[in-house]
């Protein structure tokens, strides 16, 4: 019997020890900052030297004065513009979001400390008890080591572009403080600490809030839900599948990704088992971080929904697959035999491991044969019998073995559903099958499990808002009306609305627009204040 080791899981991954190396800096930098604050020139002998050595014939007013100018003028957006632009352009959201959090954050807090408006000194005032400006002439110092770093980590991926790109980040900071000093605008123990302050300050952000191993830097659009099967993830996976279900791993590779969208679904070779090919589905924080949005998304657009809850963390969202594929199979419902759950990663990641359905094909694949389209209607109604929506009927949802239809991907099923969320399951196996059987065909053969009238209410529900994308995507490229087409061969029903306005979506909409235009609003006004705007 196998039960747990007994040890420590490992519920937080350790801190990289980069990100305690750059916070000590950082708290150096700032600690000696505040020190030198009281004290006029920092550092004299380090000071007095690095200037004599920069400017031998002292400072020089006017281009001193004309370099502030400039970078009031042009500032840091040859940086931090077109880094957003590629950002927004290859669908990056999180690196935007973390990437102008934390070069508005530091701006603005560099303004705070040096600034002269009235909600600044105000500002000030109340922080340290006088309205008088902090001694940090070397701010811009600190926003430009920002951005630049920022820059770096949101345009190079990890390794050896990354190494070469603080190579040019140093050059950048030193072509941009070195006249910064020469001018006598800067002590150079001051614009050291602060371009120290400013680069640690974006590594600890970016380390912590968009770390490389979950949100990499790519130029290549891709479905975030894919993850990566590399050599660390798939010996875990191997480790967690021999101590958990006592399989041994022997390969495992991606499989039909071009039918997923919220999860990684690969091919399992193993021995030790019933049979030596299984097929799993991995899970991570990645997958759950979607599942959110997704459903807040469907809130706001569609209103009347079923069963949209949230899941809490990943474990309850394997729970839920797992439990409902075991509910349809005790049901009669033709699913794929589950095996069970792995927990890879406590907490982050794990995978649910099926059978994997053998010598099947898609249903639009199989040729359509009478008895195919008979039993893909007869698992709509052992759905119904069951009390459960399949929720996601589509052409790779629906495999064929032999003349035996198989319903795949439960992870929407819904127990307990509403007439017309049953209804929607009907009316999407009905155009799944036309789409190949013809109308005629498929509604002849629906006739012998179905009423009339349940077939009328099955197109009364559907929809674009109700035919999953997949689906919708091959009824276009078809080019007839299929649902019209239906609709003329079966008794009228008035259309069944799917749109429903509530209080909690009223709210829920109200909030979303509220905290977006609040959110951008404070962007734009710390971009504004520390001169990035």
């Amino acid at each position: 019997m196998r039960r747990p080791s007994g040890r420590d899981r490992l519920l937080r991954r350790p801190v990289p020890p980069r990100v305690w190396a750059w916070s000590a800096a950082v708290a150096a930098a700032a600690l000696l900052l505040v020190l030198w604050a009281g004290r006029p020139g920092g550092l004299p002998p380090l000071d007095r030297a690095a200037t004599d050595l920069l400017a031998p014939h002292g400072g020089h007013p006017d281009l001193a004065a004309d370099l502030a100018r400039f970078g009031a003028q042009l500032g840091y957006r040859v940086l931090w513009v077109p880094a957003a632009l590629v950002l927004v352009w290859t669908a990056r959201w999180r690196h935007l979001l973390v990437y102008l959090g934390s070069i508005s954050v530091v701006a603005a807090v560099a303004q705070v400390a040096v600034g002269e408006g009235v909600l600044v000194r105000a500002v000030r005032a109340e922080l340290t008890g006088s309205p008088d400006a902090f001694s940090l002439s070397a701010w811009p110092d600190v926003v430009l080591a920002t951005v630049a770093v920022g820059t770096l980590h949101v345009l190079t991926p990890s390794g050896r572009a990354r190494r070469w790109g603080w190579g040019a980040v140093v050059l950048l900071l030193g072509a941009c403080i070195a006249p910064r000093i020469a001018l006598g605008l800067d002590d150079a123990s001051t614009a050291v600490a602060s371009a120290v302050l400013g680069c640690g300050a974006a590594v600890v952000v970016f380390s912590v809030l968009a770390p490389e191993d979950a949100f990499p830097v790519t130029y290549r659009r891709r479905v975030k839900a894919h993850l990566a099967l590399d050599a660390a993830r798939t010996e875990r996976i191997r480790a967690a599948l021999r101590d958990q279900l006592g399989l041994e791993l022997t390969s495992i590779e991606p499989f039909r990704l071009d039918g997923s969208a919220g999860s990684t679904p690969c091919r399992l070779q193993v021995t030790g088992g019933p049979v030596d090919v299984l097929f799993g589905k991995l899970y991570s924080r990645t997958h759950l971080r979607s599942d959110r949005w997704y459903k807040l998304f469907r809130v706001l657009r569609y209103g009347r929904l079923e069963d949209e809850a949230p899941f809490s963390s990943v474990r309850r969202l394997v729970e839920h697959e797992d439990y409902m594929v075991r509910l349809l199979r005790d049901g009669g419902v033709h699913v794929p035999e589950p095996v069970g759950v792995v927990e890879v990663l406590p907490g982050e990641e794990y995978l649910l491991v099926t059978e994997l359905v053998p010598d099947s094909v898609e249903i639009l694949d199989s040729g359509m044969g009478d008895a195919v389209v008979d039993d893909a209607l007869h698992q709509v109604r052992l759905l119904w019998a069951a009390g459960a929506a399949h929720r996601d009927v589509k052409p790779s949802n629906v495999l064929v073995r032999g003349e035996r239809v198989v319903l795949i991907d439960v992870s929407f099923g819904e127990l307990r559903p509403s007439r017309w969320r049953q209804a929607v399951d009907l009316g999407n196996m009905l155009l799944v099958c036309a789409l190949v059987a013809g109308p005629e065909r498929v509604l002849e053969r629906a006739l012998r499990q179905f009423t009339a009238d349940e077939l009328a209410e099955a197109f009364a529900t559907t929809s674009s808002l109700t035919v999953p994308r997949q689906l919708r995507r091959r009824l276009d490229a078809d080019g007839r009306d299929l649902v019209a087409q239906f609709r003329r061969r079966l008794p009228g029903h008035p259309p069944i609305r799917v749109q429903r306005w509530s209080a909690r979506r009223v709210l829920l909409a109200l909030g979303t627009v509220g905290g977006v235009v609040a959110t951008a609003g404070v962007v734009a006004l710390n971009l504004r204040a520390g001169g990035l705007l």
